[in-house]
């Protein structure tokens, strides 16, 4: 719904006109916020092991210096000898908290109740993309980022106002809870510790790299993949981390201005930290590495508009400049990571590999 005033806002603070250096790395870190040490000696625990359709999956755990304890997977195909390249699968955010590592990377045929299952179903082509990837020869590490699985909040922890307004407290509401929560009170809480959502999550993932350097079954090849939010994270970790050897993000790319007014309320906080439309674009934050990107762009995607995507593919494009480290591709689907897009980004990370 469009807010009149909130556009006469936009137009009273010059939003979108403001000119500015060319965002760098360090600007993005400072926009992020503050954000703890990312740890220099990671413990990773080893656990279970299981065994799926040809692919090997291990359990591991780690902290990121706070909270939770991360739980993660380990994928490798089941004949694998020696390191492989490795891949950074990034769950994606779907406002459903309950599951993080589990919409992505499975572990047997009953893994995800039937409420959770509809994430496959919709968003990945009815498969789990993070065991078809291991598959083709990587070690591909899925880990919880916070506040999603086991780095999630659990139903007492969530601050008694959000119940009152929602006017339950059931476990069956955990989810509505929880993304009210996530709306109207833990960004408050990360604004007055000088903290972003994006920030944070940025944090969670730059502690999975340094995990993944440290495991025998990963080469130095690191890169990186993720749909909706998990493709925003990608984006991030691009800008942070230009040791990556490539990265996919799907359905995560368009312009900030064309984002007003339709479609901010759809988004997380992740997508809009503060102040960081004033330092550039959101596909700025693209142009910073070096890193091989790949877009993957759902040409109807109901969460951003047609021209707010081939605006950002043609900024992307000029600034390649034909140095071949920047592909775009659009695909007429909705909001998704369809299995022919599955194909097209897993065969590319092959070549990058």
């Amino acid at each position: 719904m469009r807010t009149s005033q909130l556009e006469e806002l936009a137009s009273a603070l010059a939003f979108g006109s403001k000119v500015a250096a060319p965002l760098s790395r360090e600007k993005l870190v400072a926009t992020l916020g503050a954000v703890p040490p990312v740890p220099t000696d990671i413990h990773v625990q080893r656990g279970q092991v299981y065994e799926f359709e040809g692919v090997k999956i291990s359990s591991l755990s780690w902290s990121v210096g706070w909270g939770k304890q991360t739980q993660a997977l380990l994928l490798t195909p089941l004949d694998a000898i020696g390191p492989l390249p490795g891949v950074l699968y990034l769950h994606s955010h779907d406002d459903l908290k309950e599951f993080g590592k589990e919409k992505v990377a499975q572990t047997s045929s009953d893994q995800l109740p039937e409420r959770a299952r509809w994430v496959r179903r919709d968003h990945y082509g009815d498969r789990a993309p993070a065991n078809e990837l291991a598959k083709r020869g990587f070690a591909v590490l899925v880990h919880d980022c916070f506040p999603w699985g086991s780095r999630g909040f659990s139903l007492d922890e969530i601050p008694p106002r959000i119940t009152e307004i929602h006017g339950s407290a059931s476990e069956k509401e955990f989810e509505n809870l929880s993304v009210m929560f996530e709306s109207l009170a833990l960004n408050k809480y990360l604004s007055l510790y000088g903290a972003t959502m994006a920030g944070i999550l940025n944090h969670d993932d730059r502690v999975a790299v340094q995990v993944a350097k440290q495991l025998p079954e990963i080469t130095d090849s690191i890169s990186a993949i993720g749909l909706s939010g998990g493709g925003c994270r990608a984006i991030l970790l691009h800008g942070t981390n230009p040791e990556l050897r490539a990265v996919v993000s799907t359905g995560a790319m368009a312009t900030y201005s064309s984002m007003l007014h339709e479609h901010v309320a759809p988004h997380s906080w992740m997508f809009f930290p503060f102040n960081l439309a004033s330092a550039g674009e959101w596909p700025e934050v693209a142009m910073i590495s070096d890193t091989p990107l790949f877009v993957q762009f759902c040409g109807n995607d109901q969460l951003f508009t047609k021209a707010g995507m081939e605006d950002a593919h043609q900024m992307l494009t000029k600034h390649d400049a034909g140095r071949s480290r920047y592909k775009g591709e659009f695909y007429p689907v909705q909001h998704s990571f369809t299995v022919p897009m599955q194909t097209q980004a897993f065969d590319w990370l092959a070549e990058h590999a």
